[in-house]
């Protein structure tokens, strides 16, 4: 004879049913909350790369951070640092050695050594990021990427 105490297999899978839908909705509603509270705003930390001595980069040289993906270079006119996030659809581009080009891995486009539209889809230049020299070390704040239409020579910082 069965305890009465004891729980039917039926009841047991209503309960079941029970919990399940309640852990969904509890994460449905969770999920709606945190994507409508406003996200705060603030600094993510520091965010400026000591890209090295300015006078250890050779004229041509291209050096890439990856953590900050930061493209430092030394053009004969100076230096000039840029975002490595192509302008289309956000992907990392990479320099072409032999080419002297950036090249985007994702649609195939092309920048020249100052990050204008060589060829493909984006729709403007690699975005300047403001670089200075703070007691013979170059410093990139990469905060805070200008978008840009064209390049032009004050772009460079001179040195």
């Amino acid at each position: 004879m069965a305890d009465e105490r004891s729980l039917s297999r039926r009841k047991f899978i209503g309960y079941a049913w029970v919990g399940a839908a309640a852990v969904v909705i509890g994460e449905l509603i969770a999920g709606t909350l945190a994507f409508l509270w406003p996200k705060k705003k603030g600094s993510r930390g520091e965010q400026i790369l000591i890209a090295g001595k300015a006078g250890d980069f050779k004229a041509g040289e291209v050096r890439y951070f990856r953590k900050e993906r930061v493209y430092v270079q030394r053009l004969e006119e100076g230096f000039i640092a840029f975002s490595a996030v192509c302008t289309h659809l956000r992907c990392i581009v990479n320099w072409n050695e032999v080419k002297k080009t950036f090249e985007c891995p994702c649609h195939g486009a092309k920048f020249n050594r100052k990050g204008e539209v060589l060829e493909g889809p984006p729709p403007r230049p690699l975005d300047l990021l403001k670089l200075q020299v703070v007691e013979e070390k170059l410093v990139v704040d990469f905060k805070t990427p200008v978008e840009r239409k064209k390049f032009e020579p004050s772009q460079i910082l001179k040195g």
